[in-house]
């Protein structure tokens, strides 16, 4: 993974940029992994940035290793619902605005399907960790989540 230690960004990387662009890799072949700092703790998460990549998310894995999770990537800023389908794993789904900030966060049993997990405003980002994970780290809605670069619009 590519740290880039001088060049801390938040989420939003480009507020002026239009919602028809997603966020990927700086360049290609790079890992598809980046590193948040989340409740003061470095969380390594894998990027889902595409619409296969976002759909597939963490289903059928056995277990996520700790402080370890996924980012999923969206185009545009709108109300987003999650659901546990082929999902084995309990997960906090964390729902990000475009400047990073979290709106909430939902503990996720596995195989919930309906009526899903929905964030309370529109959110750009939604990050998975492990369920329990922010209750333990102390993450609460407000709070901002940085990306350690290699990221952009």
């Amino acid at each position: 993974m590519t740290r880039l230690p001088w060049m801390p960004l938040l989420l939003l990387f480009c507020a002026s940029c239009g919602s028809d662009r997603e966020l990927v890799p700086s360049q290609p072949g790079e890992p598809t992994h980046a590193e948040l700092e989340v409740a003061g703790r470095t969380v390594t998460v894998e990027l889902a940035s595409t619409p296969a990549q976002r759909s597939r998310g963490l289903m059928h894995r056995p277990s996520l290793p700790a402080d370890q999770g996924m980012l999923f990537l969206f185009p545009d800023t709108r109300p987003r619902t999650f659901w546990m389908r082929d999902t084995l794993i309990g997960l906090d789904i964390i729902f990000l605005a475009e400047d990073g900030t979290v709106i909430n966060i939902e503990e996720a049993s596995p195989g919930v399907e309906r009526p899903g997990f929905s964030s309370r405003r529109p959110a750009r980002f939604v990050l998975e960790l492990n369920r329990g994970w922010s209750r333990e780290a102390g993450l609460l809605p407000g709070q901002v989540i940085v990306v350690d670069g290699g990221l952009h619009m």
